[in-house]
């Protein structure tokens, strides 16, 4: 069985309680702040594990990927939080998931489509992605017009997409390592962070005492995004992009257990269609 579903899979896992810890922060604190700030953290883990390694030179070409990814991946980044402090996780969540359907259009048009069942297992994973992050009947909007928050999902579906596909190309490099790839990544996207906070003209204060919780969000969202660039190496970039795109299912299932949120019976349906689909996932 080939390695690259699980390792999605586990980045799939790891983005969504990323996105639950910054998502609580970035209602307590600026969104940039949480989304800079935390791309640090995740970015000095890196390095330390980068500098623990075997001297090894990168390919140029890898890293050069990984920043043009982490440009938008970056600017992606910093309109997720600000759509979660400003709008409903149900709408937020299910956009921004959708940038899977970027990198299962790459795959098609490189000639290398999944095969029958994953085709299938995407489809059902996505459904239930979008079922599981509906809002419960009666629960309305908090926050944001509703039209504002869908533009902000949008644009970082499109760059959570942009993402996937950088990486999987940087990985692809001959000589090319995951590692340096995510490197590179992690330096675009604080340079992005900090142009747009520039152009903003805004300040980026440290987080205080939340810079614990703040640090967790960056080195998971680092360790997904390793285990991502690994995965893409091993399986096809379309199964393996729908399944580091179950993060919302995580987040919802983290609000239930830890913050007592209950799920609708549409929402159960679309775990259990997400479940179905991963399977599928993993057998084709």
């Amino acid at each position: 069985m080939s390695l690259g579903p699980p390792l999605g899979l586990g980045s799939g896992l790891l983005w969504g309680t990323g996105d639950f810890v910054g998502g609580l922060q970035s209602r307590r604190q600026a969104p940039r702040v949480v989304a800079l700030w935390s791309q640090v953290a995740g970015g000095l883990v890196l390095l330390g594990v980068l500098a623990s390694l075997p001297s090894h030179r990168p390919a140029l070409a890898g890293v050069a990927w990984g920043v043009l990814g982490g440009l938008g991946g970056g600017g992606a980044l910093l309109l997720f939080y600000r759509g979660l402090a400003e709008g409903a996780m149900s709408i937020v969540a299910p956009v921004s998931a959708c940038g899977a359907v970027v990198p299962v259009a790459v795959a098609f048009a490189r000639g290398t489509p999944p095969g029958l069942p994953a085709t299938i297992g995407i489809a059902a994973t996505v459904a239930g992605v979008v079922l599981v992050s509906r809002p419960a009947r009666g629960r309305r909007h908090a926050g944001g017009a509703p039209l504002r928050v869908v533009a902000m999902a949008l644009g970082a579906a499109i760059g959570f997409g942009f993402f996937f596909v950088c990486v999987d190309a940087g990985s692809a490099v001959p000589g090319g390592s995951p590692l340096w790839v995510v490197a590179g990544a992690r330096a675009g996207s604080l340079t992005s962070m900090l142009a747009i906070a520039l152009a903003a003209r805004r300040s980026v204060p440290w987080p205080g005492r939340g810079i614990w919780a703040v640090a967790l969000a960056g080195v998971l969202d680092t360790v997904a995004n390793v285990l991502f660039a690994y995965a893409t190496t091993m399986g096809n970039l379309g199964v393996v992009g729908v399944l580091g795109s179950l993060y919302p299912i995580t987040t919802v299932l983290l609000a239930r257990f830890l913050l007592a949120e209950r799920l609708s019976g549409v929402q159960i349906t679309g775990v259990a269609l997400a479940l179905t689909g991963v399977a599928l996932l993993g057998a084709g």
